[in-house]
């Protein structure tokens, strides 16, 4: 009797909670094939060279993923213009750079946690040094993206040939191991710009990320230009994570860093928080994430029950 009992209760709990896994998967295969199909309709062909446009610090949205200069730059990094806010990021770094006019030869840049991206490789194409940092590979903390490929292990994982054709261009990319929580007081006002993507919210915690911030225009020249893209907390009301292998920005802590270096005399793009009117700017997509291996795309997607997407920010120091 009281194992009837139990087997009725269990299904019924269970089946509600399978239920509810099949409508994730409805609205993530949903929102998977409408990106699809617009990018069947064939895109836009990319503008044949860089626009010197002014960029806000600011959120990724489809309008920036449809925009000719988002289209340049994946065809400079050999990238097909994918509706996901990781390839807003890289084109994001290299259109605030080109338009402060960075990406020349005799410029250097130096990049934190860089990982195995195509930015290195892209800058030493237009005649920039390039001084790639990732946490060394000794660390305990390396060890999970090494795991998933996201490590720079060897410099040749960083020298794309498809992407900077010239072995000796690929030359100007140099590889050393740096703590972003402790940046080598070497490297100060050794650079014309810096930059990161998706790496300082994985510092530690909250005050660490904004912490890195301010850190990094330590390296900077007079004049240079630093450009961060970190995971944003759409959600403006209640709580984020912190303390976590991830944490979650959100406006409030965008706008005090903001202040903070502004307040030691840096220019910092106008911040803008628009959430986007285009229709993939409102689609959230749900764990697993990468379910569907390379075909997945999205703009926004859910972490720790947060909506969240990609926000960029750029800053430069003054001149003497």
């Amino acid at each position: 009797m009281f194992g009837l009992l139990n087997r009725a209760i269990v299904k019924y709990i269970t089946a509600p909670r399978r239920e509810r896994e099949l409508e994730r998967m409805n609205i993530k295969n949903l929102g998977y094939y409408i990106a699809g199909q617009e990018l069947k309709r064939g895109p836009k062909p990319a503008a044949k060279s860089a626009q010197k446009l002014e960029l806000r610090s600011k959120g990724c949205t489809q309008r920036d993923i449809e925009s000719d200069w988002l289209g340049f730059w994946c065809s400079e990094i050999c990238c097909a213009v994918l509706y996901h806010r990781k390839v807003w990021e890289i084109c994001y770094v290299a259109q605030a750079l080109y338009s402060l006019d960075q990406l020349v030869p005799g410029k250097s840049g130096l990049v934190f946690g860089c990982g195995e991206e195509p930015l290195p490789s892209l800058f030493a194409k237009y005649g920039v040094k390039v001084l790639a940092t990732d946490l060394d590979p000794a660390s305990s903390g390396s060890a999970r993206w090494i795991e998933t490929r996201q490590h720079s292990t060897t410099i040749e994982k960083l020298r794309m040939a498809n992407v900077c054709p010239d072995p000796e261009l690929r030359k100007n990319i140099e590889l050393r191991y740096v703590d972003m929580n402790d940046i080598p007081a070497d490297l100060h006002g050794k650079f014309d710009f810096c930059w990161s993507t998706c790496s300082l919210e994985h510092v530690g915690s909250i005050e660490k990320g904004l912490r890195f911030i301010e850190n990094s225009l330590k390296t900077l020249k007079p004049g240079g230009v630093a450009v961060h893209t970190t995971e944003w907390n759409m959600n403006d009301e209640g709580g984020t994570v912190d303390h976590a292998h991830t944490v979650l920005f959100q406006k409030k802590h965008l706008l005090d860093v903001i202040e903070r270096v502004r307040r030691e005399g840096y220019v910092v793009a106008e911040p803008d928080f628009t959430l986007g009117e285009g229709l993939f700017d409102g689609i959230t997509d749900l764990p697993p994430h990468g379910a569907h291996g390379a075909d997945v795309m999205h703009l926004r997607l859910a972490l720790s029950g947060y909506r969240c997407t990609s926000w960029g920010i750029i800053i430069q120091k003054p001149r003497d």
